[in-house]
């Protein structure tokens, strides 16, 4: 198709824009002749022609106008002029939050900088995979983040904050910690979550944690504004949502999860880790001294630190009786029960002696008897693997979604 300067047209994936003549731009960054670009399921992104010249693609709408606005370019000129490092972008789920952090960087970069950005969005990540906080260093213009490998990776565990809050918190902070004396500014995108009590506190906990030198507030209208109340000292910069943003179904969402997933953990192996090889991180198994009990469908005990009782593991859920006997044997007031087969398809970080995450994995089965974890991973490095830090997914074999364990039950 043959483009005039100027023209502009919404493209939306799965497919590839091919500039066979001429240049265009696509969410701040050049494509010159001779380059494609794939767009992913999931993503509509603006093509606007900055010469005449001819282009190779599908799926697409002409619109009469930029959805990018002016205003956007005068931030960036803002964070350039006042040298504001860290800047938060608050929004509502479908408020165009990535798409605008991306651009944010391209035009920065375009200007000779180097860029961190914090994708903290678990459910919908596009840093790394689902349930974690990936972190990223931009030297040259990207347009879609999902294209890259994570710089770095916070393990969280699931696709919400909500039961999982201090490893988000900490997570923010951990992987802030990492971009921001190798990048000249980092840009922190940031979930949907912004309203309601768990909402307004995780997000003003993620400000304190933060301490912005610039919050970028994306409204229809005044939505947000309660999140900033009280910073009177810090820039806030209120722009409006494109009118080009569009819901998400949930069912949509869960999909392009899963096909996130599935690209990470392609080409999956099965390793083994012995127990004493290793510790566990996030849960209660292997963090006591190892007991034996009088139960014959025991098949792992440990007493745990001071008036948290006993862990025992076993072929089924005890009753009642059978704990109260274990209670009275064990001389404690709490037994925690974990059923064997439970840990199936459920997915791990797995760290390093310095705590960083080499990757994750998808656990098989926790071997009691024999004392070894069976674990799918995507890469090599096992012999790297010091601590396997439990989570809340599971995903099938299939890698779809399978079912959420809580926080604790390990």
């Amino acid at each position: 198709m043959r483009l005039r300067r100027g023209d502009i047209y919404l493209v939306k994936g799965k497919t590839t824009v091919e500039v066979v003549d001429g240049e265009v731009e696509i969410v701040g960054k050049s494509v010159k002749k001779g380059e494609e670009v794939y767009i992913p399921y999931g993503k509509t992104v603006p093509v606007e022609a900055l010469s005449d010249g001819e282009l190779i693609f599908d799926n697409y709408e002409k619109i009469p106008s930029r959805t990018i606005p002016l205003e956007w370019d005068e931030v960036v000129n803002r964070i350039l002029n006042e040298n504001l490092k860290k800047v938060i972008v608050l929004g509502e789920v479908d408020t165009g939050k990535t798409f605008f952090s991306t651009y944010l960087s391209n035009k920065i970069i375009e200007k000779g900088k180097k860029v961190g950005i914090i994708d903290a969005d678990l459910g919908q990540s596009d840093i790394g995979p689902p349930g974690t906080i990936g972190g990223v260093i931009l030297e040259k213009q990207e347009i879609f983040l999902s294209e890259i490998p994570p710089t770095f990776l916070y393990f969280v565990g699931a696709h919400s904050p909500g039961l999982h809050f201090l490893p988000y918190i900490a997570g923010v902070l951990h992987v802030l910690n990492k971009l921001i004396n190798e990048t000249e500014h980092v840009i922190i995108d940031t979930p949907g979550w912004v309203q309601g009590d768990g909402g307004r506190a995780i997000r003003r906990c993620e400000l304190e944690v933060v301490n912005p030198d610039c919050i970028i507030l994306l409204q229809r209208k005044d939505e947000i504004e309660h999140l900033v109340k009280v910073y009177k000292d810090i820039p806030v910069i209120r722009l409006k949502v494109s009118k080009k943003a569009s819901p998400t179904s949930q069912e949509v969402r869960k999909k392009l999860r899963e096909e996130i997933a599935r690209k990470y953990f392609k080409d999956l192996k099965k390793i083994t880790l012995d127990f004493d090889e290793v510790e566990t991180d996030r849960a209660y198994f292997l963090t006591g001294k190892r007991i034996t009990v009088d139960n014959k469908d025991v098949l792992h005990a440990e007493l745990l630190s001071g008036w948290e009782g006993a862990l025992v593991v076993s072929e089924r859920k005890l009753d009642i009786f059978e704990i109260e006997k274990l209670k009275k044997e064990i001389g404690v007031f709490r037994i925690k029960n974990i059923v064997k087969g439970k840990e199936r398809n459920l997915v791990v970080g797995l760290l390093d002696e310095k705590r960083s995450v080499i990757g994750l994995g998808i656990l098989q089965e926790i071997d009691y008897k024999n004392e070894k974890f069976h674990i799918l991973v995507p890469f090599k490095d096992k012999e790297r693997i010091k601590i396997v830090q439990f989570g809340s997914i599971k995903l099938s074999e299939n890698i779809e979604e399978a079912g959420f364990v809580e926080p604790g039950y390990f």
